[in-house]
């Protein structure tokens, strides 16, 4: 290679990665804005959750749960699972019986 084919080569390779360090320092102004602006967000995210709940509860239309009520949910979630399993078990047991009244095919 000729030493101007080879100063235009790098004359273009400079110029290419100048322009991906302008279009990457663009990005990263861009992530640098929106990491800056995350906790605001996320506060604001948070106090657009809570407030009506919290309103709600100052209102006294409604209040938090307490221990009990999540030990009751669970044990109502547990015993409804319970359920599920046992309905699934029998209609299992009702497809093994379906499945072995058929005619089977002849066999080849």
């Amino acid at each position: 290679m000729t030493a101007p084919q080879h100063r235009a080569q790098l004359a273009d390779r400079v110029q290419r990665l100048e322009a991906a360090a302008f279009r990457l320092g663009v990005d990263l102004g861009d992530i640098k804005t929106a990491v800056e602006q995350l906790p605001t967000t996320i506060r604001q995210e948070i106090l657009e959750y809570t407030e009506p709940v919290f309103g709600e509860i100052m209102a006294g239309n409604a209040s938090l749960a307490t221990k009990e009520d999540l030990d009751q949910l669970k044990d109502l979630v547990d015993t409804r699972f319970a359920q599920m399993d046992t309905r699934f078990a029998q209609m299992d047991a009702k497809l093994d019986r379906l499945l072995a009244a058929l005619p089977q095919p002849p066999s080849s």
